[in-house]
């Protein structure tokens, strides 16, 4: 898990009207819910992308959640909000991402956000979801995607990648981004906020990174937080956060730290795009479990093929821990938090 280069940024990368056409589509269509319930049913699942070895034998899912809340903009080629569409299918986000690689060709993947307030992060560190050929979140659950990437049975399916992340944190009370561009087994680097429209460019789907904890430390706690917790739009450019019709939380905008999230998948030559597309090349479940027991079976495991391998809780924490991978260091600036 190495980045093909090392993060890169580039300041004041959204003009001033395109930021005010995304701020003003995420107040304006909310709720929004909290990253881990759009994207985990278990502790299992959670822990196949983010962390792995030295958890709690007794943790739970509730044990990592913040208020760390997404919503998602554009993915797959289709833009959710015409407002963006100039951004979405831009020439300058698919661009700027093709450079990472040398790309000549690439199509706009996902646009998403990612907003909090002074927040814990109880991320050990994670790497995003990568896109396989017939395999990718519009289809695959992302914990089984998480192990097709740490295995590294499946790299010559794997599709390049490269996301542009542009920060909006007006706070230097901590809030920083850790990552591991020598892999998760070597030393941390980080970027220290603040952060204004500051873009990174960077390898995401093949580099284990973070958000670190941020604003006031006496406002990180959130009594009544649970999966179910969304966040609205409130007045004079304050975001409350409630369960149902009770607000846990509100807080305003200098306290706010907000990720504009994108994602492209990249293509050498025509033959690499006709592939994807034409899938003449592809992946199915079928073949990926067999390959995943076939070679834990080769290195001594026994394992039992479940019925149901996509929902087998036991099969998931066998996968889980056979494939486990996860930093062990981190920056003296930005210590992991635990409950």
């Amino acid at each position: 898990m190495v980045p093909a280069a090392p993060p890169s940024l580039i300041e004041d990368f959204y003009t001033p009207e395109e930021i005010s056409a995304l701020f003003s589509v995420i107040r304006e269509n909310g709720p929004w819910r909290l990253i881990l319930a759009h994207h985990f049913s278990s502790t299992e699942e959670y822990l196949a992308i983010s962390g792995g070895k030295d958890r709690k034998p007794d943790a739970k899912l509730s044990d990592f959640v913040a208020p760390v809340f997404r919503g998602f903009l554009g993915n797959d080629g289709v833009v959710f909000y015409p407002e963006l569409h100039d951004i979405y299918f831009g020439r300058k986000l698919l661009d700027t991402a093709r450079s990472l690689h040398g790309a000549k060709y690439g199509m706009a993947h996902d646009l998403l956000f990612n907003l909090c307030g002074p927040s814990h992060s109880f991320d050990a560190g994670h790497f995003d979801t990568a896109v396989f050929r017939g395999m990718g979140l519009f289809n695959t659950p992302i914990w089984l995607l998480a192990i097709m990437s740490k295995c590294g049975l499946f790299d010559e399916w794997e599709v390049k990648s490269a996301q542009v992340l542009t920060y909006f944190n007006k706070s230097d009370i901590d809030g920083g981004f850790t990552y591991w561009p020598d892999g998760p087994d070597r030393a941390p680097a980080r970027f220290a906020a603040p952060f204004w429209n500051t873009a990174f460019l960077t390898d995401n789907s093949r580099m284990y990174h973070r958000r670190e904890g941020n604003g006031s430390r006496d406002q990180r706690d959130y009594p009544g937080l649970d999966l179910t917790s969304e966040l609205y739009a409130g007045p004079d450019g304050e975001w409350s956060i409630r369960n149902g019709d009770e607000e846990i939380r509100r807080f305003g905008d200098e306290d706010m730290r907000m990720l504009i999230h994108y994602t492209a998948l990249l293509f050498d030559d025509l033959s690499e795009v006709r592939r994807f597309q034409d899938h003449t090349d592809d992946l199915d479940p079928e073949k990926v479990f067999g390959m995943l027991i076939e070679d834990m079976r080769s290195q001594g495991t026994d394992v039992v093929e479940p019925g149901d391998p996509m929902n087998d809780a036991a099969f998931v924490a066998k996968l889980t821990d056979f494939y486990s991978m996860s930093p062990s260091r981190y920056p003296a600036e930005a210590p992991l938090d635990a409950r």
